[in-house]
């Protein structure tokens, strides 16, 4: 006949599991808590903005989960400031509406970014635009202040390099290689292999 199990033992027992479902939960990121409640609100009012502005649901929802994946891959070096524009602190991600091939103003702008929409369509002067796809289309990087930026892309491309007079940008390549890019004012409208780069400074 078995003994029964004492009562200290089985409370113990109880503890143990609840922290390890705790831990187990945190580290899954399935854990609530006001950090993660106030990014879903954050998220929650870009998808209204977006809405706002005249997309439907389905591209609102679509928009923001675009974001969210380039969220990740930056890796908390960025901020979303609008429905569609991310602030890289010295550069802005513009993301084209799902079906688009150019972005445009949705929701809130934000003063942080400046006029972030100085890559859509054209490179207005002191800006350096990386751009997803060739021919200035896609999502872009608009690059203002002088530092390195990540490209998260693994597409083939085009940049436009409008700022001052002679500056020479610099791509980064993943064999650890760089690449002296062509003084302002210069441009390469196809075949940028995004794929290969890791990061380009927009000015030595």
């Amino acid at each position: 006949m078995k003994k029964p199990i004492p009562f200290v033992t089985m409370l113990v027992t109880a503890l143990l599991l609840t922290v390890i479902g705790s831990t187990t939960a945190t580290a899954t990121g399935t854990a609530t808590g006001p950090a993660t409640a106030t990014a879903q609100t954050a998220r929650a009012g870009y998808v209204a903005q977006a809405q706002a502005a005249g997309l439907s649901a389905g591209q609102a929802t679509a928009l923001q989960a675009k974001v969210d994946g380039y969220l990740v891959k930056f890796d908390g070096q960025g901020t979303q400031v609008s429905p569609n524009q991310v602030d890289l602190d010295g550069a802005v991600l513009n993301v084209t509406v799902p079906g688009e091939n150019r972005p445009r103003p949705l929701g809130d702008q934000s003063a942080q970014v400046y006029n972030a929409y100085d890559c859509t369509g054209w490179t207005n002067y002191g800006w350096f635009c990386a751009y997803k796809y060739e021919n200035r289309t896609g999502d872009n990087i608009g690059m203002y202040s002088c530092a390195k930026y990540a490209i998260p892309w693994v597409t083939v491309g085009s940049w436009v390099n409008n700022q001052l007079t002679g500056t020479k940008p610099m791509m980064y390549y993943s064999n650890h290689g760089s690449e002296l890019l062509p003084a302002a004012y210069s441009s390469r409208s196809k075949g940028v292999q995004w794929r290969y780069v890791t990061q380009i400074r927009n000015c030595l």
